[in-house]
């Protein structure tokens, strides 16, 4: 394996194939659902075994990030996916878990984001390097504000006019983006039913309650709300983008193949649930769904 530069250190290494959202998601995505399979929202018709990797960082910094995953695993994974969320206490460790999700994700879309929106090149290189030292040990905080807000369990109600793949989009897809609306922009990562929000511009919008992430521990309760100008519409959007593509007859074919070769596990997955709940909220008699 010849050797690159890693994003994080910035040592000449070897260079692992990284998980821009951890793997785990993505295992915890294929145990709940009811095929056992992964289909990426943008190309649904290609079964996968994994997330999104790239190759981003030496073994060093890929075993610092890992710490952190396996601490978030451990300590905040289940109770995030738990449907009676209601609050999570958690030690210096969680910051540089979303840090570095929020690095991930603006460091390998640079590129294009600066391609498209060069006003803003000196503060995302800025960012960048606060945050690469914040990961690195070299700062105590990332000089920037970070939050995680957890969607609780299925809505009792919800706004008209939504995406009917909203719920599947919230609950079960996993996603990543940099945000830029004017002057404002944000690094968004979305891994299962919470939502990372790195705000850049502004530093310190407002609308966001009980989500802010403190680097010396601390404890998010709920209620939380986000209530910042638009975020509902871009949710929105991100699920009309992300289920564009429709299924293939082929494979729809395979995942009614894969249900009745296991019907137990389909009817009991978690996947089969949001179906459910979306045909609640959205019932479109004879429309053939997939889960």
């Amino acid at each position: 394996m010849a050797n690159s530069i890693c994003a994080l250190c910035r040592n000449e290494a070897p260079l692992r194939q990284s998980h821009i959202v951890p793997s785990f998601f993505g295992t915890y995505l294929k145990e709940t659902s009811a095929t056992g399979y992964l289909r990426r929202a943008l190309a649904p018709n290609l079964r996968k075994q994994d997330l999104l990797k790239e190759e981003l960082l030496c073994d060093s910094c890929e075993g610092r990030f890992s710490t952190w995953e396996k601490i978030f695993k451990e300590e905040a994974f289940e109770i995030v996916q738990n449907d009676s969320f209601r609050e999570l206490e958690y030690g210096p460790w969680l910051l540089p878990f979303i840090v570095s999700l929020s690095w991930r994700v603006l460091v390998t879309q640079r590129q294009g984001f600066i391609e498209a929106h060069p006003q803003f090149s000196t503060t995302v290189e800025r960012t960048l390097e606060n945050w690469r030292l914040f990961l690195l040990g070299g700062r105590a905080q990332p000089r920037s504000e970070h939050h995680l807000f957890v969607f609780a369990g299925f809505p009792e109600s919800m706004p008209a006019g939504l995406h009917e793949k909203i719920l599947h989009y919230v609950l079960r897809s996993v996603d990543a983006t940099v945000v830029s609306s004017g002057r404002r922009f944000f690094v968004f990562t979305k891994p299962l039913r919470s939502f990372v929000i790195s705000p850049i511009l502004p530093g310190s919008p407002s609308g966001l309650t009980n989500t802010r992430v403190h680097a010396g521990g601390g404890r998010l309760i709920s209620p939380q709300r986000i209530a910042m100008k638009g975020f509902g519409e871009f949710l929105d959007s991100r699920a009309k983008e992300c289920f564009a593509q429709p299924l293939s007859d082929m494979q729809m074919g395979r995942i009614d193949e894969a249900i009745l070769r296991d019907p137990q596990r389909a009817l009991s997955s978690e996947s089969y649930q949001v179906h459910k709940a979306t045909q609640h909220f959205v019932p479109e008699p004879g429309e053939k769904e997939s889960w």
